[in-house]
């Protein structure tokens, strides 16, 4: 044997595990991940409702046998202290997504890209999305079938809490009361004016006094003051809400009201 046949013939025993690998019939989501792929593009955390949105990202290659392509995206949900469940109330979820152009997946360059966002996300919660992807032949015949599931997307509960925290009546004289009404803010981001409204004893309706807060911080107290009539033992006492309207969403609407002690001093 020559020393050049020698030299060939290393070169070939060098390449016989790449050979062997690429013949090796693809297996499994892992064997074919270079045909398809989905990440988390973007999870965008916030007080408000409507801009809590998570976004996925995916794309697809032809495959040997498979003309055609088609994806399905499904989001899961984890509320806090709960185990992931299926969200099947998300519109242009659940259901098969195919190219606009049929024609791409015949093609071996072809890649077809498909972005999905979901918005009024629930906190606190985390969500993923799971892929599945599809490759059919010329009869719709499935040919491959490989899944994907996303990183996880976490939503905090990033909402203010407005919070009565106490209500003093002191007279001011003349017989009218003076109410000091602490307002605090329990939660995890900032209030910007913030309704506080009074129902004094006499008024013929509620809520005929109002107070505004111009900026209130998480973790913050403030003192807002109103002047009124007293009550009598067995009357109507004096009482506060916050945000009457329900204009700040808030992670507990259940501690916005506030009840003076009848009879005032």
């Amino acid at each position: 044997m020559t020393t050049k046949m020698v030299a060939r013939l290393a070169v070939l025993l060098s390449l016989m595990p790449a050979l062997l690998l690429a013949a090796t019939p693809a297996r499994g989501a892992d064997a074919s991940g270079a045909s398809a792929g989905a990440r988390l593009v973007s999870c965008h955390r916030s007080p408000a409702i409507d801009q809590r949105v998570a976004t996925v990202g995916t794309w697809m290659r032809p495959v040997d046998g498979g003309t055609r392509l088609a994806v399905k995206l499904d989001l899961w949900e984890r509320p806090a202290g709960e185990r992931w469940a299926l969200r099947s109330d998300v519109p242009g979820l659940g259901s098969w997504v195919t190219p606009s152009d049929a024609g791409v997946g015949s093609r071996a360059g072809d890649v077809f890209r498909y972005r999905q966002a979901v918005g009024r996300l629930e906190v606190p919660a985390a969500y993923r999305f799971h892929v599945t992807f599809h490759w059919l032949d010329a009869d719709g015949k499935v040919v491959r079938e490989v899944t994907r599931t996303t990183a996880v997307c976490r939503e905090p509960d990033l909402r203010p809490d407005l919070v009565l925290r106490s209500v003093e009546a002191r007279p001011a004289g003349g017989g009218s009361v003076r109410y000091a009404v602490r307002v605090g803010n329990e939660g995890e981001s900032a209030v910007a004016r913030a309704v506080v409204a009074a129902t004094l004893p006499g008024d013929a309706a509620p809520g005929l006094h109002t107070r505004t807060v111009r900026l209130l911080a998480p973790g913050a107290t403030v003192v807002v003051r109103f002047t009124g009539p007293g009550c009598a033992a067995g009357e109507q006492p004096a009482s506060f809400v916050a945000d009457p309207s329900n204009l700040i969403e808030e992670s507990d609407e259940a501690d916005n009201g506030l009840t003076a002690i009848c009879p005032a001093p």
